[in-house]
C-alpha cells in the first residue's frame, strides 16, 4: 500500500512527529511512505522523514489569491497521484483538506483527513464550513478522524460531524522516564546546577501557545525561588517578542531559549516541571512526551489540555492566569509527594491511551 501524507511545512510539530515514530509500524504492514510539504518553505523536519523511510515531495500551494495557479496546481497534483499509484492520501493540512479530498477523488484514491485541533468558524462562514466538511465525507468519499476528546466533541456539537476518533501517540522508545542518577548528569551535560528549580515548554512560538504567560510568571516564581531556570525549546513567529519580553522585564539570566531540539527527552529529563499555558490544542504531544519522562505538569483548563484530567488527576489543571501559574509552580515544588503522585498518575495515562502500536493499528485500519 502506498500512502502519501499531506502537511504544510515540515517542523517539530505534533503531527510530523509523530508520523515520523510510527513509520517502522507502518513500514512492516507492507506500507510505502511518503510526505509532501505544501508550504513555501519545505522545513527543517524534512531529514527526519527521509531517514524513516519516507520519500520527501515539495510542492507549495498557491496563495488563494492566485486562482489560475491553484487550478493548475490541483490538475498537477491529480496527475501526480496516479502516476506514484498512490493508495491513499492522508491530509494533515486543515486548510486545503477540501481541496486534497477532492483531488484524492478524481484521481480514485482513498483519502483520510486528521483534525488535529479545536476549529472555530465566524458565524458567517460557518455554512462553509459545514458544507465542506458534509461534501468532502459524502461525495468525495474522505474518512474523517479526530485524535482526542476535545476534537471529537468540538467536531460532533459544533459542526454535526461525526468522525473516527484516534488518539495520538508518542514514541515510547524516545520518552521514558529517568534512569539512575541520570537526572544529574543531563543536568551536568547542560551546565544546570543540581539545586536549580527548571521549568520547561516545548513547542513553536506562537500566539496559541502563549510562552509569554511563562515568562509573565517567573518574576512572580523568583521572589519565592531565585534559583529558576526556564528552558524554552521551540522557534516560530513569536519568538523576537518573547525574547524582548524576557530583556525588558530582566530576565535573560532565568530563560534559556533552546530552539528546536532533536534529543528533547535530555531536556525533559534535567526539569522539575513541564508547563504548558495554550488558548487550546488538539492534544498537546509534548505534553504526552513529558508524562511519559515522568515530568509533573502544569496545564491551562483548555480544550485539548483539559482531556489529560478526563480520567483522573494527571495534572495541576489551573485557570488562564500567570499569577495562578506562579503559584502552582511553587506549590509543585514545595510539595514532591504531590509532585510525585501527579507523574505517576500522568505515566500510568499514557502508557496505556496513546500507545503507539494500537492507535497506528487503528490509523491502518482507516487506510484499508
Amino acid at each position: 500500500m502506498k500512502v502519501l501524507n499531506v502537511l504544510y511545512e515540515l517542523k517539530f510539530s505534533g503531527a510530523e512527529i509523530m508520523y515520523v515514530d510510527a513509520a517502522p509500524f507502518f513500514q512492516k504492514k507492507g506500507c510505502e511512505l511518503s510526505v509532501v510539504s505544501t508550504a513555501p518553505d519545505l522545513g527543517e523536519y524534512a531529514s527526519y522523514f527521509e531517514r524513516s523511510g519516507y520519500r520527501v515531495f515539495h510542492k507549495p500551494h498557491p496563495s488563494s489569491k492566485k486562482y489560475i495557479s491553484r487550478i493548475k496546481y490541483y490538475k498537477d497534483f491529480i496527475r501526480f497521484l496516479k502516476k506514484e499509484n498512490y493508495d491513499v492520501v492522508h491530509i494533515h493540512s486543515n486548510s486545503i483538506m477540501w481541496e486534497m479530498a477532492l483531488c484524492a477523488r478524481l484521481a480514485g484514491k482513498r483519502s483520510v483527513y486528521t483534525f488535529h485541533s479545536v476549529f472555530a468558524s465566524h458565524f458567517y462562514s460557518y455554512p462553509y464550513h459545514l458544507w465542506k466538511r458534509w461534501s468532502a465525507k459524502k461525495i468525495f468519499r474522505c474518512k474523517f478522524q479526530t485524535i482526542s476528546n476535545s476534537v471529537y466533541d468540538n467536531e460532533l456539537n459544533r459542526y454535526h460531524n461525526k468522525t473516527k476518533k484516534i488518539y495520538n501517540w508518542y514514541g515510547n522508545n524516545r520518552f521514558y522516564p529517568a534512569l539512575a542518577d541520570e537526572k544529574k548528569v543531563k543536568r551536568d551535560e547542560l551546565g544546570i546546577p543540581e539545586d536549580a528549580l527548571v521549568l520547561i515548554s516545548v513547542g513553536g512560538c506562537n500566539s496559541v501557545k502563549r510562552h509569554s504567560e511563562i515568562i509573565k510568571a517567573l518574576p512572580h516564581i523568583i521572589q519565592n525561588y531565585p534559583n529558576v531556570l526556564y528552558l524554552h525549546l521551540g522557534k516560530g513567529e513569536t519568538e523576537a517578542e518573547e525574547k524582548k519580553m524576557v530583556n525588558d522585564l530582566g530576565l535573560s539570566e532565568y530563560v534559556r531559549f533552546c530552539n528546536n531540539q532533536a534529543d528533547i527527552r535530555k531536556y525533559m529529563i534535567a526539569s522539575d516541571i513541564y508547563l504548558m499555558p495554550s488558548k487550546h490544542e488538539g492534544i498537546s504531544i509534548t505534553t504526552i512526551e513529558a508524562m511519559a519522562c515522568s515530568i509533573p505538569a502544569i496545564l491551562y483548563n483548555v480544550p485539548g489540555l483539559r482531556d489529560f484530567n478526563s480520567t483522573g488527576e494527571n495534572s495541576l489543571l489551573i485557570p488562564e492566569d500567570h499569577k495562578i501559574l506562579a503559584e502552582k509552580v511553587i506549590y509543585l515544588h514545595q510539595n514532591p509527594a504531590i509532585s510525585l503522585k501527579l507523574s505517576e498518575n500522568a505515566r500510568e495515562l499514557v502508557k496505556t491511551t496513546y500507545h503507539l502500536e494500537k492507535n497506528a493499528a487503528e490509523i491502518y485500519q482507516l487506510y484499508l
